[in-house]
């Protein structure tokens, strides 16, 4: 294996600006790094790593698991230039899901990890390993460009009466960033605000637009939803959402929304009617011991 490093300190100022970005052997899970992201169980997939030719890495491997043991496979040059060499190596898809890091050999400690948190001079647990799996593909919309939107703080239409759980806030007042306020202050967004800026949206190549739960509910983020059977009146009702929906389509977009079936709030009727009756079926959603353990945070 050719030691990669090159000891030339010759450089432009340019080129000292930008080679902080490029000064470290790198790799993820883009095509230029897997060229192949979507393997075959039973069958090879190949990893690329580029290190940058004025790193003191002598050699790498690649550490994997296969069926729950891990295993060293060495990589080899696959291409270099004036700057970088790229190495690669081809793993065996055994499982459905494989994780991987890469072991370089060199630097002040005389080996580094390089898993998906970067690189380490010790090592390091398998949870940041960097993966790939053999999951069916998702539909080509899906891998888009998506646009979130929290409703209470994009932009709103009107003005409404706060509800009575809410700390009302002015559209320019700073936001509660913690604290038992947080989920409280209350903009008042809305879904008519959202339709008006379609247009901004649309040009920034957004495919898919994603907003986060839109139920009525006690707090601003509507993660303790009351019911999925409507929309927040807070954020226009039903008919905005229609509006909404019609208006993104016909830019040509998808229109996305956060579901919570499996948690709701207090006032949610499916834990109304658990709590008011432990024969119900809703009482087996929550409670381990009826009326006073249930599941929550």
């Amino acid at each position: 294996m050719p030691k990669f490093a090159d000891n030339s300190r010759l450089r432009t100022k340019e080129t000292q600006m930008s080679a902080a970005a490029w000064s470290q052997p790198d790799h993820d899970g883009l095509e230029t790094y897997v060229p192949d992201p979507h393997p075959v169980l039973g069958g090879k997939v190949n990893v690329l790593l580029r290190v940058p030719r004025t790193t003191d890495v002598t050699s790498a491997w690649v550490r994997d698991i296969n069926d729950g043991e891990p295993e060293l496979i060495l990589v080899t040059v696959d291409r270099q230039d004036t700057r970088d060499a790229w190495l690669r190596a081809e793993l065996p898809f055994v499982n459905p899901v494989v994780s991987y890091r890469f072991l370089l050999d060199g630097g002040p400690h005389g080996y580094q990890w390089l898993n998906g948190t970067g690189l380490h001079s010790r090592d390091v647990a398998d949870a940041a390993d960097f993966r790939l799996s053999t999951d069916a593909l998702p539909p080509a919309w899906a891998t888009g460009t998506m646009y979130q939107i929290f409703p209470d703080r994009f932009a709103k239409s009107m003005d409404r009466p706060a509800p009575p759980w809410a700390l009302p806030a002015a559209w320019d007042d700073p936001v509660i960033g913690e604290g038992p306020d947080t989920p409280r202050q209350f903009y008042g967004g809305d879904l008519d605000g959202i339709g008006a800026h379609l247009d901004h949206i649309a040009s920034l190549g957004v495919g898919t637009l994603y907003l986060t739960p839109f139920f009525p509910a006690e707090s601003n983020h509507r993660y303790n939803a009351s019911t999925f059977g409507q929309v927040d009146p807070l954020l226009g009702g039903d008919a905005a959402m229609a509006r909404l929906a019609n208006a993104v389509r016909a830019r040509g977009m998808r229109l996305m929304g956060d579901l919570t079936t499996n948690h709701g709030g207090n006032t949610h009727e499916w834990f109304q009617a658990a709590l008011a009756d432990a024969n119900s079926p809703e009482a087996k959603f929550f409670f381990t011991e009826h009326p006073h353990k249930y599941d929550a945070w």
